[in-house]
Protein backbone atom coordinates (compact mmCIF):
# COMPACT_ATOMS: atom_id res chain seq x y z
CA UNK A 1 0.00 0.00 0.00
CA UNK A 2 1.26 3.32 -0.81
CA UNK A 3 -0.01 6.43 1.08
CA UNK A 4 0.16 9.96 -0.11
CA UNK A 5 -0.50 11.76 3.29
CA UNK A 6 -0.52 15.97 2.85
CA UNK A 7 -0.60 18.45 6.01
CA UNK A 8 -0.25 21.81 7.21
CA UNK A 9 2.05 20.05 9.94
CA UNK A 10 5.83 19.41 10.09
CA UNK A 11 6.97 16.42 10.38
CA UNK A 12 10.08 17.62 12.27
CA UNK A 13 8.92 20.17 14.63
CA UNK A 14 5.36 19.20 15.91
CA UNK A 15 3.75 15.78 17.46
CA UNK A 16 0.21 15.78 16.43
CA UNK A 17 -2.53 13.27 15.32
CA UNK A 18 -1.12 12.70 11.74
CA UNK A 19 2.38 11.43 13.16
CA UNK A 20 0.96 9.77 15.43
CA UNK A 21 -1.88 7.13 13.30
CA UNK A 22 1.26 7.59 10.40
CA UNK A 23 3.71 5.97 12.49
CA UNK A 24 1.78 3.35 12.76
CA UNK A 25 0.73 2.03 9.72
CA UNK A 26 1.47 -1.18 8.55
CA UNK A 27 5.38 -1.53 8.25
CA UNK A 28 5.31 -3.06 4.49
CA UNK A 29 3.27 0.55 3.53
CA UNK A 30 4.83 3.13 1.96
CA UNK A 31 4.11 6.37 2.95
CA UNK A 32 4.81 9.78 2.17
CA UNK A 33 4.29 12.72 4.30
CA UNK A 34 3.81 16.34 2.51
CA UNK A 35 3.61 19.77 4.44
CA UNK A 36 4.02 23.11 3.47
CA UNK A 37 7.36 25.32 3.65
CA UNK A 38 7.97 26.93 7.19
CA UNK A 39 11.00 28.70 9.28
CA UNK A 40 11.21 25.76 11.19
CA UNK A 41 14.90 24.49 11.47
CA UNK A 42 15.63 21.44 8.87
CA UNK A 43 12.13 21.14 7.87
CA UNK A 44 12.49 23.03 4.35
CA UNK A 45 14.74 20.46 2.51
CA UNK A 46 12.37 20.13 -0.53
CA UNK A 47 13.80 16.83 -1.06
CA UNK A 48 12.58 13.42 -0.13
CA UNK A 49 13.96 12.00 3.47
CA UNK A 50 13.28 9.19 5.38
CA UNK A 51 12.12 8.81 9.06
CA UNK A 52 14.69 6.98 10.86
CA UNK A 53 12.78 5.05 13.74
CA UNK A 54 10.27 4.42 10.75
CA UNK A 55 12.37 3.62 7.63
CA UNK A 56 8.48 3.30 5.67
CA UNK A 57 7.34 6.89 6.55
CA UNK A 58 9.15 9.64 4.00
CA UNK A 59 8.72 13.07 4.00
CA UNK A 60 9.57 16.73 2.57
CA UNK A 61 8.32 20.15 2.35
CA UNK A 62 7.50 21.52 -0.64
CA UNK A 63 6.32 25.59 -1.56
CA UNK A 64 2.67 25.07 -0.69
CA UNK A 65 0.77 28.08 0.10
CA UNK A 66 -0.28 29.01 3.53
CA UNK A 67 0.10 32.90 3.32
CA UNK A 68 0.43 34.46 6.53
CA UNK A 69 -2.93 36.30 7.32
CA UNK A 70 -1.44 39.19 8.49
CA UNK A 71 0.23 40.23 5.24
CA UNK A 72 -2.36 41.66 3.28
CA UNK A 73 -0.61 42.12 0.08
CA UNK A 74 0.02 37.93 0.36
CA UNK A 75 -3.78 37.73 1.61
CA UNK A 76 -4.41 38.87 -1.79
CA UNK A 77 -2.43 36.47 -3.79
CA UNK A 78 -4.19 33.39 -2.02
CA UNK A 79 -6.05 32.14 -5.11
CA UNK A 80 -2.92 31.92 -7.69
CA UNK A 81 -0.51 30.29 -4.61
CA UNK A 82 -3.28 28.05 -4.07
CA UNK A 83 -3.40 27.17 -7.95
CA UNK A 84 0.29 26.86 -7.70
CA UNK A 85 0.50 24.66 -4.84
CA UNK A 86 -2.22 22.51 -6.34
CA UNK A 87 -0.08 22.15 -9.77
CA UNK A 88 2.67 21.33 -7.18
CA UNK A 89 1.04 18.68 -5.49
CA UNK A 90 -0.61 17.41 -8.98
CA UNK A 91 3.17 16.62 -9.81
CA UNK A 92 3.88 15.11 -6.52
CA UNK A 93 0.97 12.76 -6.92
CA UNK A 94 1.99 11.73 -10.26
CA UNK A 95 5.12 10.89 -9.71
CA UNK A 96 4.81 9.04 -6.37
CA UNK A 97 1.69 7.04 -7.38
CA UNK A 98 -0.18 6.34 -4.34
CA UNK A 99 -2.89 3.65 -3.72
CA UNK A 100 -4.76 6.45 -1.41
CA UNK A 101 -4.19 10.09 -0.72
CA UNK A 102 -5.31 11.48 3.10
CA UNK A 103 -5.57 15.45 3.05
CA UNK A 104 -5.88 16.98 5.90
CA UNK A 105 -4.01 20.24 4.24
CA UNK A 106 -7.23 23.49 3.81
CA UNK A 107 -5.56 24.73 0.69
CA UNK A 108 -4.96 21.53 -1.25
CA UNK A 109 -8.65 21.40 -2.12
CA UNK A 110 -7.44 22.77 -5.75
CA UNK A 111 -5.86 19.37 -6.76
CA UNK A 112 -8.16 17.33 -6.15
CA UNK A 113 -9.26 16.93 -9.38
CA UNK A 114 -5.93 15.75 -10.40
CA UNK A 115 -5.53 13.57 -7.40
CA UNK A 116 -9.40 11.78 -8.73
CA UNK A 117 -7.92 11.81 -12.15
CA UNK A 118 -4.92 9.08 -11.09
CA UNK A 119 -8.22 6.63 -10.22
CA UNK A 120 -7.51 6.60 -6.17
CA UNK A 121 -9.81 7.31 -3.60
CA UNK A 122 -9.08 10.35 -1.69
CA UNK A 123 -10.00 11.18 2.40
CA UNK A 124 -10.49 14.12 3.95
CA UNK A 125 -9.26 13.92 7.32
CA UNK A 126 -10.82 16.73 8.76
CA UNK A 127 -9.19 16.40 12.88
CA UNK A 128 -10.07 20.18 13.30
CA UNK A 129 -12.73 23.25 12.13
CA UNK A 130 -9.73 24.02 9.63
CA UNK A 131 -11.56 27.27 8.18
CA UNK A 132 -11.78 28.61 11.90
CA UNK A 133 -8.03 29.41 11.22
CA UNK A 134 -8.30 31.97 8.85
CA UNK A 135 -10.04 34.47 9.98
CA UNK A 136 -8.82 37.12 7.54
CA UNK A 137 -9.24 35.06 4.71
CA UNK A 138 -12.81 33.76 5.58
CA UNK A 139 -14.31 33.49 2.52
CA UNK A 140 -11.56 31.42 1.04
CA UNK A 141 -11.29 29.09 3.64
CA UNK A 142 -14.79 28.11 3.37
CA UNK A 143 -14.69 27.62 -0.37
CA UNK A 144 -11.98 25.20 0.31
CA UNK A 145 -13.61 23.25 3.27
CA UNK A 146 -16.70 22.48 0.96
CA UNK A 147 -14.65 21.55 -1.77
CA UNK A 148 -12.91 19.28 0.30
CA UNK A 149 -16.22 17.95 1.82
CA UNK A 150 -17.79 17.41 -1.49
CA UNK A 151 -15.09 15.82 -3.24
CA UNK A 152 -13.22 13.87 -1.01
CA UNK A 153 -14.49 9.69 -1.41
CA UNK A 154 -14.75 9.49 2.35
CA UNK A 155 -14.32 11.84 5.48
CA UNK A 156 -12.91 10.96 8.79
CA UNK A 157 -13.27 13.21 11.60
CA UNK A 158 -11.56 13.21 14.48
CA UNK A 159 -15.02 14.06 16.59
CA UNK A 160 -18.74 13.74 16.81
CA UNK A 161 -19.09 17.64 15.85
CA UNK A 162 -17.16 17.71 13.25
CA UNK A 163 -18.58 14.36 11.67
CA UNK A 164 -22.02 16.28 12.02
CA UNK A 165 -20.63 19.03 10.27
CA UNK A 166 -19.31 17.30 7.53
CA UNK A 167 -22.70 15.61 7.26
CA UNK A 168 -21.22 12.35 6.17
CA UNK A 169 -18.17 9.89 6.68
CA UNK A 170 -16.71 8.14 10.28
CA UNK A 171 -15.31 9.06 13.50
CA UNK A 172 -11.87 7.92 14.43
CA UNK A 173 -11.10 9.70 17.56
CA UNK A 174 -8.00 11.13 19.02
CA UNK A 175 -5.72 9.29 22.04
CA UNK A 176 -2.96 8.64 23.33
CA UNK A 177 0.61 6.83 23.09
CA UNK A 178 0.10 4.77 26.37
CA UNK A 179 3.86 3.37 25.71
CA UNK A 180 4.90 6.65 26.57
CA UNK A 181 2.19 7.91 29.15
CA UNK A 182 2.83 4.93 31.56
CA UNK A 183 0.93 6.88 34.88
CA UNK A 184 3.00 9.08 37.30
CA UNK A 185 5.95 7.87 38.29
CA UNK A 186 8.89 8.65 40.68
CA UNK A 187 11.02 10.85 38.57
CA UNK A 188 13.09 13.87 39.77
CA UNK A 189 11.80 17.31 39.32
CA UNK A 190 12.85 18.43 35.29
CA UNK A 191 15.36 21.29 35.53
CA UNK A 192 12.98 24.12 34.25
CA UNK A 193 10.40 23.04 37.81
CA UNK A 194 13.32 22.49 39.72
CA UNK A 195 14.88 25.80 39.00
CA UNK A 196 11.82 27.71 39.95
CA UNK A 197 9.79 28.62 42.42
CA UNK A 198 7.45 25.77 42.40
CA UNK A 199 9.81 23.43 42.98
CA UNK A 200 9.11 23.27 46.63
CA UNK A 201 5.48 22.66 46.12
CA UNK A 202 3.85 19.64 47.07
CA UNK A 203 1.88 19.13 44.27
CA UNK A 204 0.94 20.72 40.93
CA UNK A 205 -1.62 21.25 38.87
CA UNK A 206 -0.95 21.35 35.09
CA UNK A 207 -2.27 22.71 31.84
CA UNK A 208 -0.68 20.58 28.71
CA UNK A 209 -0.55 22.23 25.34
CA UNK A 210 -0.27 25.15 23.00
CA UNK A 211 -0.79 28.09 24.69
CA UNK A 212 -3.34 29.87 22.36
CA UNK A 213 -6.45 32.20 21.52
CA UNK A 214 -8.31 28.91 22.59
CA UNK A 215 -6.87 29.46 26.60
CA UNK A 216 -9.24 30.98 28.89
CA UNK A 217 -6.89 32.98 30.86
CA UNK A 218 -9.24 34.06 33.49
CA UNK A 219 -9.88 30.58 34.53
CA UNK A 220 -6.04 30.24 35.29
CA UNK A 221 -6.18 33.21 37.13
CA UNK A 222 -8.60 32.08 39.29
CA UNK A 223 -7.48 28.39 39.90
CA UNK A 224 -4.33 30.40 40.39
CA UNK A 225 -5.37 32.35 43.14
CA UNK A 226 -7.59 29.39 44.86
CA UNK A 227 -4.30 27.51 44.69
CA UNK A 228 -2.67 30.50 46.87
CA UNK A 229 -5.39 30.82 49.23
CA UNK A 230 -5.50 26.97 50.13
CA UNK A 231 -4.31 25.31 52.89
CA UNK A 232 -2.65 22.35 50.59
CA UNK A 233 1.05 24.05 49.04
CA UNK A 234 0.17 23.70 45.14
CA UNK A 235 1.59 25.60 42.06
CA UNK A 236 0.20 26.00 38.46
CA UNK A 237 2.44 25.26 35.62
CA UNK A 238 1.60 25.75 31.84
CA UNK A 239 3.83 23.22 29.61
CA UNK A 240 3.73 24.21 26.10
CA UNK A 241 4.43 26.61 23.27
CA UNK A 242 3.19 30.17 23.81
CA UNK A 243 1.40 31.85 20.53
CA UNK A 244 1.63 35.17 20.13
CA UNK A 245 -2.01 35.57 20.40
CA UNK A 246 -1.63 34.24 23.90
CA UNK A 247 1.17 36.59 25.00
CA UNK A 248 -0.73 39.48 26.41
CA UNK A 249 -2.68 36.94 28.45
CA UNK A 250 0.61 35.06 29.83
CA UNK A 251 2.08 38.27 30.91
CA UNK A 252 -1.20 39.56 32.75
CA UNK A 253 -1.26 35.91 34.58
CA UNK A 254 2.83 36.24 35.55
CA UNK A 255 2.02 39.71 36.88
CA UNK A 256 -1.26 38.66 38.77
CA UNK A 257 0.01 34.99 40.55
CA UNK A 258 3.87 36.17 40.60
CA UNK A 259 5.96 33.17 41.51
CA UNK A 260 2.52 30.49 41.88
CA UNK A 261 2.82 29.83 38.01
CA UNK A 262 5.33 28.97 35.75
CA UNK A 263 5.18 28.90 31.84
CA UNK A 264 7.95 26.28 30.85
CA UNK A 265 7.72 26.93 27.37
CA UNK A 266 7.46 23.80 24.49
CA UNK A 267 8.71 20.70 26.36
CA UNK A 268 9.81 17.49 23.79
CA UNK A 269 6.95 15.14 24.13
CA UNK A 270 8.96 12.14 25.12
CA UNK A 271 9.85 14.57 28.20
CA UNK A 272 6.11 15.55 28.87
CA UNK A 273 5.76 12.53 31.32
CA UNK A 274 8.24 13.64 33.28
CA UNK A 275 6.70 17.04 34.44
CA UNK A 276 2.88 15.34 34.75
CA UNK A 277 4.21 12.82 36.71
CA UNK A 278 4.16 15.17 39.57
CA UNK A 279 0.86 16.56 38.95
CA UNK A 280 -2.20 15.69 39.94
CA UNK A 281 -4.44 17.65 38.06
CA UNK A 282 -4.98 18.18 34.41
CA UNK A 283 -6.76 21.31 33.22
CA UNK A 284 -8.84 21.90 29.93
CA UNK A 285 -9.80 25.43 30.53
CA UNK A 286 -10.40 26.19 27.16
CA UNK A 287 -13.39 29.18 25.80
CA UNK A 288 -16.19 28.02 24.30
CA UNK A 289 -16.40 28.73 20.97
CA UNK A 290 -17.02 26.93 17.18
CA UNK A 291 -13.36 25.92 16.84
CA UNK A 292 -12.96 24.63 20.67
CA UNK A 293 -16.16 22.95 20.11
CA UNK A 294 -14.78 20.63 17.43
CA UNK A 295 -11.41 19.62 19.42
CA UNK A 296 -11.25 16.13 20.76
CA UNK A 297 -9.19 16.95 23.01
CA UNK A 298 -5.63 14.72 23.16
CA UNK A 299 -4.87 16.36 26.61
CA UNK A 300 -8.12 14.72 27.87
CA UNK A 301 -6.82 11.15 27.48
CA UNK A 302 -2.73 12.17 28.22
CA UNK A 303 -4.30 13.30 31.45
CA UNK A 304 -6.35 10.27 32.28
CA UNK A 305 -3.36 8.09 31.00
CA UNK A 306 -0.88 9.45 34.01
CA UNK A 307 -3.52 8.94 36.61
CA UNK A 308 -4.34 12.64 36.44
CA UNK A 309 -8.06 14.27 37.97
CA UNK A 310 -9.17 16.35 34.74
CA UNK A 311 -10.79 19.53 35.06
CA UNK A 312 -12.43 21.17 31.91
CA UNK A 313 -14.89 23.25 30.31
CA UNK A 314 -17.67 21.55 28.64
CA UNK A 315 -16.50 22.87 25.29
CA UNK A 316 -17.14 19.62 23.53
CA UNK A 317 -19.15 16.77 23.46
CA UNK A 318 -16.25 14.43 24.41
CA UNK A 319 -15.68 15.96 27.29
CA UNK A 320 -19.41 16.16 28.32
CA UNK A 321 -19.29 12.13 27.51
CA UNK A 322 -16.72 11.82 30.62
CA UNK A 323 -18.35 13.73 32.97
CA UNK A 324 -19.26 11.07 35.38
CA UNK A 325 -14.69 10.97 35.58
CA UNK A 326 -14.10 14.80 34.30
CA UNK A 327 -15.03 17.68 36.39
CA UNK A 328 -16.74 19.85 33.81
CA UNK A 329 -17.06 23.76 35.13
CA UNK A 330 -17.84 26.93 34.05
CA UNK A 331 -17.17 30.04 35.70
CA UNK A 332 -14.23 31.19 37.28
CA UNK A 333 -15.37 30.07 40.80
CA UNK A 334 -16.91 26.61 39.48
CA UNK A 335 -13.66 26.22 37.90
CA UNK A 336 -11.42 26.94 41.00
CA UNK A 337 -13.29 25.08 42.94
CA UNK A 338 -13.71 22.17 40.83
CA UNK A 339 -9.67 22.24 40.55
CA UNK A 340 -9.01 22.24 44.18
CA UNK A 341 -11.71 19.26 44.74
CA UNK A 342 -9.89 17.47 42.35
CA UNK A 343 -6.84 17.57 44.08
CA UNK A 344 -7.98 15.50 46.81
CA UNK A 345 -10.21 13.36 44.65
CA UNK A 346 -8.52 9.85 44.66
CA UNK A 347 -11.75 7.60 43.47
CA UNK A 348 -11.56 8.87 39.97
CA UNK A 349 -7.92 8.88 39.66
CA UNK A 350 -7.78 5.53 40.39
CA UNK A 351 -10.82 4.74 37.86
CA UNK A 352 -9.56 7.92 35.38
CA UNK A 353 -6.57 5.56 33.27
CA UNK A 354 -8.49 1.85 32.54
CA UNK A 355 -11.61 4.31 31.47
CA UNK A 356 -10.60 6.93 29.31
CA UNK A 357 -6.97 6.51 28.25
CA UNK A 358 -6.96 2.60 27.65
CA UNK A 359 -9.88 2.56 25.45
CA UNK A 360 -8.37 5.07 23.52
CA UNK A 361 -4.71 4.19 22.52
CA UNK A 362 -3.18 5.63 19.15
CA UNK A 363 -2.70 1.69 18.17
CA UNK A 364 -6.21 1.32 17.98
CA UNK A 365 -7.12 4.50 16.45
CA UNK A 366 -4.41 3.92 13.53
CA UNK A 367 -5.72 0.10 13.27
CA UNK A 368 -8.96 1.57 12.47
CA UNK A 369 -7.59 4.25 9.94
CA UNK A 370 -5.30 1.15 8.07
CA UNK A 371 -8.61 -1.05 7.84
CA UNK A 372 -10.52 2.31 6.37
CA UNK A 373 -7.71 2.58 3.60
CA UNK A 374 -7.38 -0.78 2.92
CA UNK A 375 -11.41 -0.74 2.23
CA UNK A 376 -11.33 2.26 -0.07
CA UNK A 377 -8.42 1.14 -1.99
CA UNK A 378 -9.70 -2.23 -2.63
CA UNK A 379 -13.23 -0.80 -3.93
Amino acid sequence: MRVLYVSEVQWLSQVSRKHLIVRRLPDDWDVLFASPANAAPGENSFRVRADGAHPNVSYLSLPLPKPDSGMPLVRGLTRPLTAYGARRLSGLARSFRPDVIVCSYLWAAPALPAFRSLGVPVVYDLNDMHPEFYQERRREADEMFRRLLDGADEIVSSSDHLRDVAGRGVVIGNGVDLDTFRGRTEVPLPDELAASPLSTCADLVAYVGSVDSRVDFELLEAVGRRLSDAARDTGLVVIGRVFEAASDGVARLEKTLGERVLFTGRVPYEQLPEFMSHASVGLAPFVLSPRTRAINPNKLYMYAAMDMNIVSTPFSSEIEEQSELVYVASGRDDFAAATETALGDENRRRAIRESIALPNSWDLKAEAFADLLVRLSSN
